[in-house]
């Protein structure tokens, strides 16, 4: 029984070290919603698909655009008004 309920302390001991990436209520979900990621993932296979097959192979993704590469993905955003810290 000691056994059992040190492995729970140390356990409930180690998450409390762990803390969030940023602080609530910055940052956020950045993401697009999935209509339209699978709409420009559609726009890009009738643009670059050029063999037809319904995937990008490596040929056509290297034909990409950067201005067609940054609508697939789009720079990220950190949390508002916070430097970058360093993780260690």
């Amino acid at each position: 029984m000691k056994y059992l309920f040190s492995i729970f302390a140390l356990i409930l001991g180690l998450n409390a070290q762990v803390r969030p990436e940023h602080t609530p209520g910055q940052g956020g979900n950045h993401r697009r919603p999935p209509e339209v990621s699978k709409q420009i993932r559609q726009e890009m296979l009738k643009k670059y698909d050029l063999n037809k097959d319904g995937k990008l192979d490596r040929e056509e993704r290297s034909k990409i655009s950067k201005e067609d590469r940054k609508k697939m993905h789009p720079p990220r955003k950190g949390p508002k008004d916070s430097p970058p810290t360093e993780r260690g």
